[in-house]
């Protein structure tokens, strides 16, 4: 296969990746925001049961917020984790081209 088409099989498939990469950006960026939401409701929450007894239904709605929190997390890292595969995905396809590249220069000077 000639280098160029071997070139922009390569850069195609990188661009795919660094398409993803923004998708998981994005998303990240998008629960951050939601973590920010809830914490701010969290706090506010909290300073308006703070002199006062707690009752079951303050409880629940604590809980609720922790619940919500923790899903929101999970997002967060299950993004990220994608994250970190994608980035080494994108690694090895770079080393492929510089590889490709390495072995057309070789066959060039011959």
């Amino acid at each position: 296969m000639k280098i160029s088409k071997t070139l922009e099989k390569l850069l195609s498939s990188k661009n795919e990746l660094l398409e993803s990469i923004e998708v998981c950006c994005k998303s990240v960026e998008f629960w951050e925001e939601r973590a920010d939401q809830l914490f701010k409701k969290m706090d506010d929450f909290e300073s308006s049961i703070t002199y006062k007894k707690v009752e079951q239904a303050d409880e629940k709605k604590y809980d609720s917020f922790m619940k919500e929190s923790d899903k929101i997390m999970a997002r967060i890292n299950f993004e990220n984790d994608q994250l970190d595969i994608l980035e080494a995905r994108i690694l090895d396809l770079e080393e492929t081209i510089i590889k490709a590249l390495s072995k057309y220069a070789k066959k060039q000077k011959k």
